[in-house]
């Protein structure tokens, strides 16, 4: 399912704020400290960045307007700046000073590119069809991202693409039954991450492909978890939310590198987050940006760990 561009997890998500759930408090355990670092007015959703900041994107709700979005770009040091100039648009991903988004016109979704220095915007050429393509993500010549077409059942892929060579993976696919729902991650450098849902079995796993040998890598859950919104440094190390069952249900934020599962953040009792975007800082630093998703009110803010 989508909703305005995004996920079935975020469609379900906001769709739970108006039955008021309870909140517990919002202190974290003490594992890492998350630094705020888009707390506007409105909700913000897809956050993703450059090293050290320099460039911060996210897509921003409209002013009355909740469910409707725009994407933004804060440059460090001086004011914001908004990318799209038509219909909605929704946040990807960035790799030097290229980014990519989802920009919805008239019914359509597509992708677009965004050059942060000379705000040339351009159609990556073999990715955008008739169907719904949407949540990019980009490192050099790669674009990583979902497509979806149908209704009863939505249909999907997770696709990779080479802009350079024309060439395109397609690494995960739902078509017919039995349902599952597929969610796209991030590609950096040799590795793509995705997640896949099966609603029936009320299961949720994330994937890592190595594109050099172009094998894939499920990581493992603890029975009676999901697994969702990942994301992936350059040398394949993923990070995720783990939960129960439900909006906030015991959100965690977790790293997988050389087969061990570490904790890294609990997310207060009622938060839930949706998507992750890893910037490798070097010296073995990486900033994992998120949205901060209050279940009972559907507010969502920006945050990020910083893990060493």
């Amino acid at each position: 399912m989508i909703l305005h561009g995004r996920s079935w997890r975020v469609a379900a998500a906001l769709g739970l704020f108006v039955a008021g759930l309870v909140c517990a408090g919002v202190a974290w355990a003490t594992l890492l400290t998350p630094q705020p670092v888009v707390t506007a007015k409105g909700r913000q959703f897809g956050a993703s960045a450059t090293p050290g900041g320099t460039y911060l994107a996210y897509d921003q709700s409209r002013p009355g307007h909740p469910d409707q979005f725009d994407v933004y770009v804060k440059p460090a040091g001086v004011r914001r700046f908004k990318v799209n100039t038509q219909g909605l648009a929704y946040g990807g991903g960035i790799d030097g000073t290229t980014m990519i988004y989802q920009s919805v016109r008239n019914g359509q979704s597509n992708l677009r590119l965004f050059d942060l220095v000379t705000h040339v915007r351009s159609a990556p050429a073999g990715v955008n069809s008739k169907m719904w393509e949407w949540q990019p993500t980009i490192s050099g010549d790669w674009i990583l991202y979902g497509q979806q077409w149908g209704s009863r059942p939505v249909n999907g892929r997770v696709i990779l693409h080479d802009t350079n060579t024309a060439e395109t993976r397609t690494l995960d696919e739902q078509i017919g039954k039995p349902r599952r729902l597929l969610s796209p991650g991030q590609v950096n450098g040799d590795f793509a991450t995705w997640d896949r849902y099966t609603p029936l079995a009320h299961t949720e796993n994330v994937f890592r492909y190595q594109i050099s040998t172009q094998t894939k890598t499920k990581i493992p859950v603890p029975t009676g978890k999901l697994q969702y919104a990942s994301s992936v440094t350059p040398t394949g190390t993923v990070f995720y939310a783990r939960s129960g069952i439900g909006c906030g249900a015991h959100v965690s934020l977790h790293k997988y590198e050389s087969g061990t599962d570490t904790l890294l953040a609990r997310l207060p009792n009622g938060y839930d987050s949706f998507r992750t975007f890893a910037v490798d800082e070097g010296a073995g630093v990486t900033s994992l940006y998120f949205e901060r998703f209050q279940c009972s009110t559907g507010k969502s803010h920006i945050d990020k760990l910083t893990v060493g």
